[in-house]
């Protein structure tokens, strides 16, 4: 209901501290600029560690932990969230929400942390065992969400991906079950999958049940006409990329 939405703290990507905004476009400006000498890089990355964020420094890498903990998804997504001191919702910021927020309120009342792994997509996890997806996580026990347990192990990372992979290597680990029963696929599926339409004037979205990019491809995950309750514009499938009409009416 309204009322319990209005107490819900729900980040993304981009509602940082303007401290970690201004590290953050340092941090991209310089790895562009030194994208052909990465390793003059590195000692970037930790002037500007101790410069925005001291407390990173008790993290400092080594080589073979570097192309996990350097990636922004780790150092500016995954550290902060674990810093944040109360109970959240975070959504990517290209994960878009259409579905009511008391939901996950109420699930998350029963699990200290709730993820929903990858849907069944061709090219990307066909062949593999389920694996978490990052772009929306459920916290409800801040304390059950650490850095320091998420970091122990960077060496086996049980599947892709840099933060996510992170999450479901501990968790797989510690045998602990991150999914809910009432927070499926619908609640972040991946827009390739999916089509949106205006109905009484307001956007809807429901699972197309193939891949609008190729109709020859299938996906077994949600079925078609399935309502879409957060619409992930994740990897190649970029609201600009599948023409995704909301999108151009936005953008108009």
């Amino acid at each position: 209901n309204n009322d319990t939405e209005s107490k819900v703290i729900v980040l993304s990507n981009r509602n940082e501290p303007k401290e970690i905004r201004d590290w953050h476009n340092l941090y991209n400006f310089h790895w562009k600029r030194l994208k052909p000498k990465r390793k003059e890089f590195y000692p970037i990355i930790k002037r500007l560690a101790h410069r925005f964020s001291k407390d990173l420094e008790s993290y400092r890498i080594t080589k073979n932990r570097l192309k996990v903990l350097n990636h922004h998804n780790v150092r500016f997504k995954l550290f902060h969230l674990t810093k944040w001191p109360r109970p959240f919702i975070f959504l990517d910021v290209d994960a878009i929400l259409f579905g009511p927020l008391s939901v996950l309120v109420n699930a998350s009342m029963s699990k200290p942390f709730i993820a929903i792994n990858h849907q069944e997509i061709p090219k990307h996890t066909e062949g593999k065992e389920p694996y978490l997806n990052g772009g929306v996580q459920i916290v409800s026990q801040p304390g059950y969400f650490t850095f320091e347990d998420f970091t122990r192990q960077t060496n086996n990372l049980l599947c892709v991906g840099h933060e996510q992979a992170l999450i479901y290597t501990h968790f797989k680990n510690v045998g602990y079950d991150y999914t809910h029963p009432d927070i499926d696929y619908k609640w972040n599926a991946c827009s390739g999958y999916n089509k949106l339409k205006k109905v009484d004037d307001k956007w809807v979205c429901v699972s197309n049940g193939t891949n609008i990019l190729d109709d020859s491809l299938k996906s077994n995950s949600i079925p078609k006409g399935t309502p879409i309750l957060v619409n992930h514009y994740w990897d190649e499938f970029k609201p600009w990329k599948i023409a995704c009409p909301m999108y151009n009416e936005f953008s108009n």
